[in-house]
């Protein structure tokens, strides 16, 4: 039997934790790509953390914080726009990096949005799924190969010939 300490170990997955740690570095699905069609954000909960999926206007999926990094208002109620996701409080606006590419309240020739980052994570898309790497930067592993039913190799197509 496992003691506390031991199961602590093996099942918190939270960030800094060394399950977590081990886990972030592999693609998780988080969504089916349309899910981002009738409503452009989602709340999602990965490996422990609270984050929002977005799309941005060029098609891109984002995940990033639950906060805007100004006022911790919800990014939930975010608008997608052409390069990122705006916060309807101050309207500051975060791309899919996390950068801040976008601050109203600021003079033009400020360069303070270049000092302020959310958080956010890789995101692609493959096969009607939403992906997100949570781990390291470094170097990101490939997608994992996966097929579509409608996939000619697909192992599926071999039952299929059975029933029809």
């Amino acid at each position: 039997m496992l003691s506390r300490e031991e199961n602590e170990l093996l099942t918190q997955v939270g960030p800094g934790t060394p399950m977590g740690e081990l886990l972030r570095r592999y693609w998780y699905p988080i969504a089916a790509s349309s899910e981002l069609i009738e409503k452009p954000t989602k709340a999602v909960r990965v490996l422990g953390e609270d984050l929002v999926l977005y799309r941005d206007k060029q098609g891109r999926p984002g995940l990033i914080g639950p906060q805007c990094a100004h006022r911790r208002m919800s990014m939930l109620l975010g608008i997608p726009e052409e390069d990122g996701l705006r916060c309807v409080y101050h309207g500051w606006k975060f791309d899919v990096t996390g950068a801040c590419v976008d601050m109203p309240s600021e003079p033009a020739e400020s360069n303070f949005k270049h000092k302020v980052r959310a958080t956010a994570y890789p995101c692609r898309e493959r096969g009607g799924v939403i992906w997100a790497y949570l781990g390291p930067r470094v170097e990101l592993p490939p997608l994992p190969e996966l097929r579509t039913i409608d996939d000619p190799g697909a192992p599926m197509n071999g039952l299929n010939s059975l029933f029809s």
